[in-house]
Formats: structure tokens, C-alpha cells, sequence
């Protein structure tokens, strides 16, 4: 009945487009909030950060399941990005299916998004190169983006774990404003999903004093413990990262997002939070350099083998094949349909070459689509 309502409210307002432009305008310190008037309370964002009580970590039964980092599942790069390309340039020329289409049709279950909040901290969607070049998006607003995954997950609720990279452009980068940033896009992920939805950190870490304490002794959780949810990564190495981590500092059980890591710094003992690791190279105004540098394929492969979640990237179907070889848990590109090609009869979900146990099955990730 509530995600019902929320389909009704969302279909009155027209579409998601409308949406994004209602939540936009006005200055964060004072802007007009009539557009988010007659909203249900799930969707209105409320003050402070997210306190809800993280749900208790039960011990493993079975030290012999599969767990996260044996599995290696498919991913779209810039997953919100559509053909809008007025000025016809090529690096542009691609566009993705919708959001519930990339995950039943394509199998695709890690999306990648840069996320930019207007001047009242309502975030939306919008990539890095310019805002000429990425008027739309396939879904709108990072809320409507999340609410139809949501819908896709009650059609699909023993699907494998889908993750999350998420960036932002900071926008309004002083400690005051960023706080908000950062505590509302957790909150528009609680409204759209749901708190049980989501894997914390908590949920990792468990009794353990670090993530990576957690993940070397005991290891990331089994499979069928994190079906139906989503895993959120706050793809930042900077600023917003620091903020995070200062405005978690008190009450770290309050978190919901993962912290990216950099590979190089690995075996750093201070960053003992940070248990995902991107091999995506950095945005240095090169707009066609979207490539993992192949020379980063042995680092990947003895971080994955360490126990770390990898990421990488590419649109070269031979260097897809060397990320998958090298264990990288989310292998993204731009053309899924191109490199990725139909969900095989296994199911979206492959075992990881790299640490999967000898008696791994993909369809225990996920079974096939009927």
C-alpha cells in the first residue's frame, strides 16, 4: 500500500521530470519549500542525520557460504547518462536504458552516479562535464532514480546485492552545506528504499573494530544475508569523505555509506574503514579517458584477493575480459548491451574468478531469470 501511494504521487506530479524541477530553485539558507508541500512524510527529508538503529549483525552459521566478494556482477558507467548531445560530440553518443530495465533486462547490478544538489540540498542528478551537455537523465532526481529501483526490487526481492557508486560535485563545499549534502542523500536513500534495504557498514563491521578486521576474520557477509539490499559507496577520496567521517565520528553506527579507497594506500593501518577500492581513473578533463590503465590489473587482482570489494572500467571488450580475470567484483562500461550482451542462462551473476571457492554456483548469488 505504501509503495502504491508513492506510484500515485509520483504519477500525479506528471513525471519525473517534473519532479526534479519542482525541487529545485530557491537559496539553501532561505529558498521557498512549497514544492515539497503535500509530499507523504517518507518523502520529505527531515533534520539531521540518519539515526535510525542499524539491524543486530547475526553470527555466521555457516563459514563455508558464499559471501559478496566471491561474486562478480556486471555494471553500467555514468548509469543515469541519456543521448542528450546537442553539440554532437562523440564521447556523449551513448545513452542507458532505464534504471529497472538495466536490472531485469541487462542484468546489471552495480550503477554508477554523480550526484549535484541544487541550492536548497534537494539532489539531483547531474554529470561532471558540463551542465550543457546533460540537461536530462533517464530518471530524474536521485529520490525518483532510487523509488523505481525500489519498485523493481519488490517485483525481484531475491536478487544479489546491488551496489552503488555515488559522487558529487560538492557544489557548496563549507562544512555547514556539506553536512546537509551529505546527511540528505542518505535520507533520500532511507525515503526511496527503505533503512532494512540497505547494507551498512554496521551490518560489516559487526563486533569487530574495523571493517577490515571484519572482512579479514570473518569475512563479508554470506549471500543470501544480503539479498534484496543495496550497498551505497560515497566515491570520494577528498573533502566530502573527511566530512563524513567527521560528522560520523561520534556514532559511526549511524553511517549507511562505504568509503572508497585508494589502492595505492591499501595497507595504510589509518584507513582501516576503507574495504572498496575503484581502478577507475580519476576526471582530469580528458572526457574519452573512461579506461582502467591495464598496468592497474595486479593491484586488482591482490586486492580482491585480500578480500577487498574492486571496481574497474572499460568500453574495450578485451580489457573487460582482463578486469574479469584479474577478480574486479563490479566490471562497468558505457555499452552494456555491446560489451555484456544477454544475461546468460547461470543468471546475472558470476562466481569471481579470483575468489571463488571450488564448489561456487552462480545461481546461489542469484537464480535465473525465469
Amino acid at each position: 500500500m505504501r509503495r502504491a501511494l508513492l506510484f500515485v504521487i509520483l504519477a500525479a506530479l506528471g513525471c519525473e521530470r517534473e519532479m526534479a524541477s519542482m525541487m529545485e530553485g530557491g537559496p539553501m539558507d532561505g529558498g521557498s519549500p512549497d514544492a515539497l508541500v503535500g509530499m507523504p512524510d517518507r518523502m520529505m527529508p527531515e533534520a539531521g542525520p540518519v539515526d535510525a538503529e542499524p539491524p543486530d549483525v547475526e553470527p555466521d552459521a555457516d563459514p563455508n557460504a558464499l559471501r559478496v566478494n566471491h561474486m562478480q556482477v556486471r555494471g553500467t558507467n555514468n548509469s543515469y547518462h541519456t543521448n542528450t548531445n546537442p553539440f554532437d560530440l562523440e564521447f556523449r553518443d551513448y545513452y542507458h536504458l532505464p534504471i529497472s530495465e538495466q536490472a531485469g533486462e541487462q542484468g546489471i547490478r552495480f550503477f554508477d552516479f554523480d550526484l549535484d544538489p541544487d541550492r536548497r540540498a534537494s539532489i539531483v542528478l547531474e554529470p561532471r562535464v558540463s551542465d550543457a551537455l546533460d540537461i536530462e537523465t533517464i530518471c530524474g532526481t536521485w529520490f525518483t532514480c532510487l523509488f523505481e529501483l525500489d519498485l523493481w526490487m519488490d517485483e525481484n526481492p531475491r536478487h544479489a546485492l546491488i551496489v552503488f557508486f555515488i559522487a558529487e560535485s560538492w557544489r557548496f563545499n563549507s562544512p555547514p552545506f556539506l553536512f546537509q549534502q551529505l546527511d540528505d542523500l542518505e535520507r533520500y536513500a532511507v525515503d526511496a528504499l527503505g533503512r532494512d534495504r540497505i547494507l551498512s557498514p554496521a551490518n560489516v563491521r559487526g563486533e569487530f573494530r574495523t571493517l577490515r578486521e571484519a572482512i579479514q576474520q570473518r569475512g563479508w557477509p554470506p549471500t543470501h544475508e544480503t539479498q534484496g539490499k543495496v550497498m551505497l559507496v560515497l566515491n570520494d577520496r577528498a573533502e566530502a569523505r573527511a566530512r563524513y567521517l567527521e560528522r560520523g565520528g561520534d556514532d559511526p553506527e549511524d553511517r549507511l555509506l562505504f568509503l572508497i579507497g585508494d589502492p595505492a594506500q591499501a595497507e595504510d593501518p589509518d584507513t582501516g574503514d576503507e574495504v572498496v577500492f575503484s581502478f577507475e581513473p580519476e576526471f582530469d578533463g580528458d572526457p574519452w579517458y573512461f579506461e582502467t590503465e591495464p598496468g592497474e590489473l595486479e593491484r586488482m587482482r591482490e586486492l580482491a584477493a585480500a578480500g577487498y570489494l574492486v571496481h574497474g572500467v572499460s568500453d574495450d571488450p578485451q580489457m573487460i575480459a582482463d578486469l574479469r580475470a584479474a577478480g574486479a567484483h563490479f566490471v562497468a562500461t558505457r555499452y552494456p548491451d555491446d560489451i555484456f550482451g544477454e544475461v546468460p542462462p547461470a543468471g546475472p551473476v558470476a562466481c569471481n574468478p579470483v575468489t571463488r571457492p571450488d564448489d561456487c554456483e552462480p545461481a546461489e548469488f542469484e537464480a535465473a531469470p525465469r
